[in-house]
């Protein structure tokens, strides 16, 4: 069986869903690696260009989930995958690697190299760019902010994505 994009973001999603066990933090607290992402909403700078070629829809519906490999004092390391509706209302399927230096106890801002599939983007070819992340943590609920910037082939209009991150257990 060749292992097309597709099953590689799904293997990578089931191993984030079979690992949710806790770890310590820097402060010795139990902390439960395993976050679930709730896709939501994009604004498009280009308001006419994403209208003129179907590519507006802005109510992103869908799910993922985020493992935290490493957290500290300086910062996050974590994997992620999830799916949701994009821009052009197909499914996109994104898992990534990334790392999030920490800003105060609240702020968050990094990124992840992300493999990316959806027939919106590149042709419909998989790819994988890196994708900016700044988070803020608002206690039971954090509030993701992203930024796909605008290129040729694999992008054609730049956009501000925006999810929610809960964890699975307190």
């Amino acid at each position: 069986m060749r292992p097309t994009p597709l099953r590689i973001l799904q293997a990578l999603a089931a191993m984030l869903a079979v690992s949710g066990a806790a770890y310590a933090d820097a402060e010795g607290e139990a902390r439960l690696k395993l976050n679930l992402h709730v896709y939501g909403f994009s604004y498009h700078p280009d308001r006419e260009g994403v209208r003129r070629n179907g590519v507006n829809n802005e109510f992103n519906l869908g799910i993922g989930l985020n493992y935290t490999l490493r957290e500290d004092a300086d910062g996050v390391s974590f994997l992620e995958a999830g799916v949701y509706r994009d821009s052009g209302k197909n499914l996109a399927k994104v898992a990534g690697l990334g790392y999030q230096f920490k800003f105060g106890s609240a702020w968050r801002l990094g990124g992840a190299l992300v493999g990316v599939h959806s027939d919106t983007y590149n042709e419909g070819r998989f790819f994988i760019a890196p994708l900016p992340i700044a988070t803020v943590d608002l206690g039971p609920v954090k509030l993701n902010a992203i930024y796909v910037p605008r290129y040729r082939g694999y992008n054609e209009f730049a956009v501000f994505g925006f999810y929610f991150s809960l964890p699975l257990a307190r």
